[in-house]
């Protein structure tokens, strides 16, 4: 089977290019492309940056997405030909330490199985296990679950990272309670996601940090309590500031840089736990200041992918949406099509867009 596909082939290169692939194997699908959201791991991956994750090329990439399947492979039976579906990043798989301890949202190797897929006779790396930029591809049926008929597609294409791991981080790792004070450091499509978790969570403040106003001003549309300019004022006094002197309960550090996880750590009030959302590089450095650390009694969590579990989440998700409670329409910014795929990295590059989506040329 042959589709047309954005290929990374270098560094900063993306060509439009025809892939093969062989008819769905056991537990696989092939999905119509419908939207792909554009994250900044994808950007990283594709240049090479991202820590665990070294590049091969020719590589396709896209690991949050939605579409319509095609053909289902031996195995396959909740799924059929012609169903709605989002495709999540993470899949259980049920056989390391923690799944066998019955703790599988911290799956420690959680990840859909690449695809065999090639160009022009040379094997095409997936680095993530999925490749939604493409129009069409083979993909673990264990990433692909059924969506309601009222999500639209470019809105669904968020579920898989973005969304799942913006809310998980706050509903599943630090487990925000109602009436708790909050502040996100990074306002990007994961950052707010993590404020909408908040909102879900009914804490009573959701303080937005960022040096963009444009995304500042997005945070506040989409339910922040306070904005707070850190390019302009100290975050961690802003903070405090905000909260008559406390800090905050729950921090979430979405930047992946040390300086930010540093605030992340100072502004938090006395027992207050932080949350590692971003990924840092790998050479990053952060001074935890352990005195006041440990006077504080802090908690530093990590997250991946805010522990997310497509086949627990994206239902919850989908009828938070339908029930107005999850903003998703509002997070797509751009939308572009699949031969413009570069101007989706470019968009993260200059911090333009809240989340671009890519759609088929058809």
């Amino acid at each position: 089977m042959l589709s047309p596909a954005a290929l990374v082939t270098e560094p900063g290169r993306v060509e439009i290019s025809e892939i093969s692939f062989p008819a769905p194997r056991e537990g696989e699908v092939i999905l119509r492309m419908e939207a792909a959201g554009v994250c900044r791991t994808d950007y990283k991956v594709s240049k090479g940056l991202q820590p665990g994750r070294p590049a091969r090329y020719p590589m396709l990439l896209g690991h949050e997405g939605a579409g319509v399947v095609e053909e289902v492979g031996p195995g396959v039976d909740r799924l059929k030909a012609g169903d709605r579906v989002a495709v999540g990043c993470r899949v259980p798989c049920g056989a390391c330490s923690m799944c066998r301890r019955n703790d599988p949202r911290r799956c420690n190797s959680s990840g859909p199985r690449p695809p065999q897929v090639t160009a022009a006779g040379v094997e095409v790396s997936l680095p993530i296990g999925l490749g939604m930029y493409a129009e069409r591809v083979p993909v673990d049926a264990g990433a692909v679950f059924s969506i309601s008929d009222d999500l639209p597609m470019t809105s669904a294409a968020l579920l898989g990272c973005a969304v799942m791991t913006g809310t998980g981080a706050v509903l599943h790792t630090a487990r925000v309670w109602p009436g708790a004070t909050t502040a996100v450091i990074g306002c990007g499509g994961i950052g707010l996601s993590t404020l909408q978790g908040a909102k879900l969570a009914n804490a009573s403040a959701v303080i937005a940090i960022d040096i963009s106003d444009q995304k500042l001003d997005w945070a506040m549309e989409l339910g922040a309590t306070h904005a707070v300019n850190s390019s302009r004022e100290d975050p961690v006094e802003a903070v405090f500031a905000l909260t008559d002197g406390d800090g905050v309960d729950f921090s979430f550090e979405a930047v992946g840089m040390g300086a930010t996880l540093e605030q992340a750590l100072a502004m938090l009030s006395y027992g207050g736990v932080a949350t590692m959302i971003g990924v840092p590089p790998v050479d990053s450095t952060a001074d935890l200041g352990p005195s006041r650390f440990f006077r504080n009694t802090s908690t530093l969590m990590t997250t991946h992918g805010g522990e997310g579990i497509p086949a627990h989440d994206f239902p919850v998700l989908d009828a938070l949406y339908r029930d107005g409670r999850l903003k998703l329409d509002e997070m797509v910014s751009h939308t572009i099509p699949l031969s413009d795929m570069e101007q989706g990295f470019e968009n993260l590059e200059t911090g333009s867009s809240l989340r671009t989506v890519v759609v088929p040329d058809r």
